[in-house]
């Protein structure tokens, strides 16, 4: 059977005659074609104006990556979760946004991830003075260079440092001194005699015939 569905924007409400082409909502509720929601070429340009980005702030912590959109117009979607899609260089939100936005939003997020690749540690190397004053030396992938930075810690167990730092050089200074004292810890744990870490009846050299006949740990003398 032939119907007729008439063409009614889910946004403004009006009847409208598509232009070229048919613009819907998508919603995957909708089960049957009644239930669509099409979208007016009128409403569509507004959007597509509407969505001119003025800033994008991206951050990440615990892997999870989000943006913070300000808008032309002022508008300001705060900490929205997001995908960077490499192959279609464009960024998808929860937002509808247009493909236009998320190829400009696609352009900041690189610049932004670039800038954060190079402020990581490529090199740091610590040195022991004779008077006990450990120093850093620390080079970022960007070209950063820092010579003979003093680091202790505090009594919280901070950071503490001579001179000032960028936060980002900070928190890569303090992982990389974290794996040093575990470096530490384990090599003073290494070199320390046998002795010292040893049982008490391990201590002393005794006859063989003093151990049980399936451990023999030394070989007995008399």
């Amino acid at each position: 059977m032939i119907r007729t569905l008439p063409l009614v924007c889910s946004r403004c409400g009006k009847e409208f005659k598509p232009e070229h082409q048919i613009y819907y909502q998508d919603d995957y509720i909708a089960q049957q074609i009644r239930d669509v929601k099409f979208v007016c070429e009128d409403c569509i340009r507004a959007w597509k104006e509407k969505w001119q980005i003025a800033q994008a702030d991206f951050a990440e912590q615990d892997y999870v990556l989000t943006v913070t959109i300000t808008l032309a117009d002022g508008t300001v979607y705060k900490n929205m979760d997001c995908t960077p899609n490499e192959d279609t260089e464009a960024v998808v939100t929860g937002e509808d946004i247009p493909a236009e936005a998320q190829q400009r939003l696609y352009g900041i997020y690189k610049a932004w991830r670039d800038e954060q690749a190079s402020r990581q540690l490529k090199d740091c190397f610590f040195q022991k003075e004779e008077n006990g004053r450990l120093t850093a030396t620390l080079t970022t992938y960007g070209g950063e260079h820092y010579e003979g930075v003093a680091v202790s810690r505090g009594e919280g167990g901070e950071l503490v440092t001579d001179d000032e730092l960028p936060g980002y050089i900070r928190d890569g200074l303090l992982v990389a001194l974290e794996s040093y004292e575990a470096q530490e810890i384990m090599l003073d744990t290494r070199v320390k005699p046998r002795s010292q870490n040893a049982p008490t009846t391990m201590k002393r050299r005794q006859n063989r015939g003093q151990w049980p006949s399936t451990y023999q740990p030394f070989n007995g003398s008399h």
